[in-house]
């Protein structure tokens, strides 16, 4: 059923979003292909990120002393195959916290028994390039606000459209 999961990025809480970036960036000679004053977006090959850095600082969204691990990413192979790991996760009782599409991609994400996020999500453009390229744009801009930072939608929905004869294309809108 579906492509299997591939690890795709992990996203970090820092106190200290410039310094972060920085130290990636040299680290990692990655690039930052989204930037704002929540988010780094950065990547050291084709993929549009590897990393994905949240300013603590600035969200709130955990204790004053958070920092570290924010989530794991796993990617898989579109938004058809996205479906099906949703449709697998549900046949195991396994249900998602959070569904948004990102416009350049979607996500589903899962809590494990810790209470560590785990998003799987998929590419919503046909290329990385693609992908990339949009993070340069007003429109990524002004869908990376909180609370959702994109247009949350309902995977029942993905899985009865994609169940329905949908192609990646029209199922790379759900929600928007």
């Amino acid at each position: 059923m579906g492509q299997a999961l591939q690890l795709s990025h992990f996203g970090l809480r820092t106190r200290h979003l410039p310094a972060a970036v920085e130290w990636y960036a040299r680290t990692f000679d990655a690039r930052v292909h989204f930037q704002n004053e929540l988010a780094a977006f950065m990547s050291f090959d084709n993929e549009h990120h590897r990393f994905v850095l949240w300013d603590d600082g600035e969200t709130g969204e955990k204790s004053e002393n958070a920092k570290g691990v924010d989530h794991i990413g796993f990617g898989c192979g579109g938004p058809s195959d996205l479906a099906d790991q949703y449709q697998r996760l549900k046949g195991l009782g396994l249900f998602p916290t959070l569904c948004v599409n990102h416009h350049f991609t979607s996500s589903l994400y899962y809590r494990d028994p810790d209470d560590n996020e785990v998003e799987i999500t998929c590419d919503n453009k046909p290329t990385k390039a693609e992908c990339v390229a949009f993070m340069a744009t007003s429109e990524m801009a002004n869908a990376m606000r909180p609370p959702l930072f994109g247009a949350a939608f309902d995977p029942e929905e993905l899985l009865r459209r994609r169940d329905q004869g949908a192609s990646d294309k029209e199922l790379a809108r759900i929600g928007l």
